[in-house]
C-alpha cells in the first residue's frame, strides 16, 4: 500500500473495478479497506457466502465507518472523489483529510499480470471467432439494428461473459462516424460496414474493428482502405515499451501528413484497456508519459470522409521491451461480401 497511499493510514476503495481488479471479485456493493498489511471486504449479508473465500478480513459493510473510527484513521486515501455527504460522513467518524489516489491507482493498473494478459486473450480470442462468425449473417436490406442483435447474440454463444462494451455498427454513409450508433439504416451495395465490438472475459475486456464492404465500394474507398492498413502496420512495426503516448501517435500522423490525409483522422491512436475497456496510458498527442512493459493498448488508425465513408482497423497489442505481440488474430486484406 505504501507505493500506492505513502502518507495516509488506510487506503479506501470503492470504485467498481478497482474493487475487482484487487479482490477478484466482481461486486459494486462493497467497500475496501486497507491498514498496512491488513486487508477488509466489507459487504452486505447478499454476499457473505460467496466473499468467505477471498483473502481478506470480512466486515458487515452497516459497520464500515465505526470501524475506520475505531481504527483511528485520521489520513484517509481514496480511489474516487467522494460526495459531500461522505466527506461530512467521515470527517464526523475521525478522518482529518482525504486524499485522491485515482492516477495512482490507474498506474498500477496499468501494468498488466500474465493472469490478466492471459484474461484479454481469451476475451479477444472470442471476438476473434464472432468476427468469423457473423460475415455469413450479413445480408442486403437488414439493418444495423438487426446486425446489431445478431453481434451481441454471437458474443455470447461462443463464451463472453458480457460485451466489453455496447458495439458500434454503421452501414454505408454511417461509417463517417468513428461512435456510430446502430439505427435502422439499412444495408446497401457497395456499403462500407464498420464492426467495432469486444468480449468481455472474467471481468477483462477486447477489443477490435474491422470494417467490411457489402459488393465491391470502388477505386476511392478501396484506396483509402490500402492506407489506413499500412498505416496500421507500419505502427504497431514502430511501437515498443518506453516509446510515448505522443511518439506513438506521430508515427501514424506523419504518414498521414505525407499523404495530405491527415485532417481526417480525428481521434488518439489507441488506449489502454483491461478490467475497464478505456484505462490509462493512451496512444495520444497529449501523453508525454513512456507506455509501460506488459501494458495492453488498441492501435486504431481511422480516416472519415464527413457524410461519404469512414474506415478504420484496430487490433490490441501486449507493449514489449523490443515492440508489441497482437492478440488480434482476425482478418486485416479487405473482405468483400
Amino acid at each position: 500500500m505504501k507505493n500506492i497511499v505513502p502518507d495516509a493510514d488506510a487506503l479506501y476503495l470503492q470504485n467498481p473495478s478497482n474493487l475487482l481488479y484487487f479482490s477478484k471479485y466482481n461486486n459494486a456493493d462493497a467497500k475496501i479497506l486497507i491498514i498496512g498489511d491488513e486487508r477488509f471486504y466489507f459487504t452486505d449479508a447478499r454476499y457473505f457466502e460467496e466473499v468467505e473465500t477471498l483473502p481478506f478480513i470480512k466486515k458487515n459493510i452497516i459497520d464500515f465507518y465505526s470501524f475506520i473510527q475505531k481504527k483511528n484513521i485520521r489520513v484517509l486515501a481514496t480511489d474516487v472523489s467522494v460526495t459531500i455527504d461522505e466527506y461530512e460522513k467521515l470527517l464526523k467518524y475521525g478522518v482529518k483529510s482525504i486524499n485522491n489516489v485515482k492516477n495512482n491507482i490507474e498506474k498500477l493498473r496499468s501494468i498488466k499480470t500474465n493472469e490478466e494478459i492471459e484474461l484479454i486473450e481469451k476475451a479477444q480470442k472470442i471476438t476473434d471467432k464472432t468476427f468469423t462468425d457473423i460475415i455469413p449473417y450479413i445480408k442486403d436490406n437488414m439493418t444495423e439494428k438487426e446486425l446489431d442483435g445478431i453481434l451481441k447474440s454471437l458474443l455470447y454463444k461462443n463464451g463472453a461473459d458480457d460485451l466489453a462494451f455496447q458495439p458500434i455498427i454503421a452501414f454505408g454513409k454511417n461509417t463517417s462516424k468513428p461512435h456510430a450508433h446502430p439505427e435502422y439504416n439499412r444495408l446497401r451495395t457497395g456499403d462500407p460496414i464498420t464492426l467495432d465490438f469486444g468480449a468481455k472475459f472474467g471481468g477483462y475486456c477486447s477489443d477490435m474493428t474491422r470494417t467490411v464492404f457489402f459488393g465491391n465500394p470502388g477505386n476511392e474507398i478501396t484506396s483509402v482502405y490500402n492506407v489506413i492498413l499500412t498505416a496500421q502496420i507500419e505502427a504497431i512495426e514502430k511501437l515498443h515499451a518506453g516509446i510515448t503516448g505522443a511518439e506513438g501517435q506521430k508515427t501514424v500522423v506523419d504518414f498521414f501528413e505525407k499523404l495530405g490525409v491527415r485532417e481526417y483522422f480525428t481521434h488518439s491512436l489507441g488506449h489502454s484497456l483491461g478490467i475497464d475497456i478505456h484505462e490509462n496510458p493512451c496512444l495520444s498527442a497529449k501523453n508525454f508519459e513512456p507506455i509501460p512493459e506488459n501494458a495492453v493498448l488498441s492501435v486504431e488508425p481511422g480516416l472519415y470522409f464527413r457524410k461519404k465513408f469512414g474506415i478504420r482497423i484496430e487490433d490490441i497489442v501486449v507493449f514489449t521491451k523490443t515492440g508489441v505481440r497482437n492478440l488480434t488474430n482476425s482478418e486485416k486484406k479487405m473482405i468483400i461480401i
